[in-house]
């Protein structure tokens, strides 16, 4: 179920060229290695003089299980760092709440473009799998390969998974040269590589993290463009207040029941509909009908095939006080009109995209433009989702 990828063409017939993308940052991309995560770093330098530190000891403790995140093409998608095998071949990976399997390109895979290709003779850890897989995603693009086993490394910590050895992929997945692969944190029932557990509750399982929970932040480019996956813990110093919890309505995406939208109080929905909480999704889909309410109290928004809609540039400073608030469950999860205006258009244009697209669908998908506005909570143990608003 992915509107990523560099390619939102099932929605709008937008897309990102991913072959145009600054050299620059290209190169810095390429460079690989293995990195810590801040608090591990932190705890790193200061044992090596025997200096204590002032960070929380839960903080420390679950350090191990974080990863960093850094923010593609104007937030388009969110990528870190994952080693697999012994020793670690490090791959740019999506953690994504919107599917179940973990995939990365592999020696013999064709068509693959620039990406880094995992060697299993180079692990003295890997095992073959006997099992075929193929994953379609709601872009249209595809990959398909094998099964295989070996340890993964996240930050600190490193456990043994079943793993997808991606033997082919669509054009648009191989040109993104920012991704090499997926991390998927949905649930086993839509998996294609053969997880009977999630991910995260195997990494519960193998003795990695005490608890099956992961925290979500995600940044802004403007700000930096940096975020945080924690598996087993989640990080206070990205959310202010307390978590809301809000009960899953399906245990196979992280789905929730969406009970009401509302702009500046005015109600734009009257009756419930599931949404999808999706990490991997670049915007908020929408069913046309919502979609085109929405956009009817934005001044000056206008929609067409090429382009999808599009909203004057300027509302990113003129709307910071107009809110849509989403109603999840029994709370409501208000996000400020001008986080919905996303990059400009045209060179010079007064129009930018809008963070909001629409596809005819039953259920509608609430991707990283909600998200970046709050910290979101993936509670595996108690099949539910924690939001609390996102701060840096």
């Amino acid at each position: 179920m992915k509107f990523i990828l560099g390619c939102l063409a099932a929605l709008s017939s937008l897309c990102f060229d991913l072959s145009a993308a600054d050299p620059n940052i290209l190169q810095l991309q390429q460079k690989r290695g293995h990195v810590l995560n801040t608090p591990a770093r932190l705890q790193r330098a200061l044992s090596k003089y025997g200096l204590e530190t002032t960070a929380s000891p839960t903080l420390l403790k679950a350090a191990a299980g974080i990863v960093d995140l850094t923010s593609a093409f104007v937030d388009v998608e969110y990528i870190g760092e994952m080693g697999i095998g012994t020793p670690p071949q490090i791959f740019h990976m999506d953690f994504d709440t919107g599917s179940a399997d973990i995939w990365l390109p592999t020696i013999d895979c064709n068509g693959c473009g620039g990406h880094p290709l995992f060697d299993p003779k180079k692990s003295s850890t890997f095992t073959e799998g006997n099992q075929t897989w193929r994953i379609r995603y709601g872009d249209g693009s595809t990959v398909q390969g094998v099964s295989g086993q070996d340890i993964i490394t996240l930050g600190d910590i490193s456990y043994r998974q079943t793993i997808g050895l991606a033997k082919s992929e669509s054009t648009d997945l191989a040109r993104d040269m920012f991704l090499d692969g997926i991390f998927g944190l949905a649930f086993p029932n839509i998996s294609h590589t053969g997880l009977t557990l999630t991910t995260v509750e195997h990494m519960q399982a193998t003795g990695s993290i005490a608890s099956a929970v992961v925290g979500v932040w995600l940044g802004r480019a403007r700000d930096g463009g940096a975020g945080e996956v924690m598996f087993g813990n989640t990080n206070p110093d990205h959310y202010e207040g307390e978590l809301k919890y809000v009960s899953l309505s399906s245990r196979k995406y992280w789905q929730v029941e969406l009970t009401g939208i509302q702009i500046n109080g005015e109600e734009m929905v009257n009756s419930s509909i599931d949404a999808v909480i999706d990490t991997g999704t670049t915007l908020i889909i929408l069913t046309p009908e919502l979609s085109r309410r929405i956009h009817s109290k934005i001044p000056g928004a206008t929609y067409n095939n090429a382009y999808g809609w599009r909203m004057p540039c300027q509302m990113k400073e003129d709307s910071a006080n107009t809110l849509v608030t989403f109603r999840l469950g029994e709370y409501e999860f208000p996000v400020p009109m001008s986080e919905l205006v996303r990059e400009r258009a045209a060179a010079g244009g007064e129009l930018c995209y809008s963070g909001i697209g629409e596809a005819r669908s039953s259920f509608i998908i609430m991707g990283d433009t909600f998200l970046r506005s709050y910290y979101s909570v993936y509670d595996y143990e108690n099949d539910r989702i924690g939001f609390a608003p996102s701060k840096l």
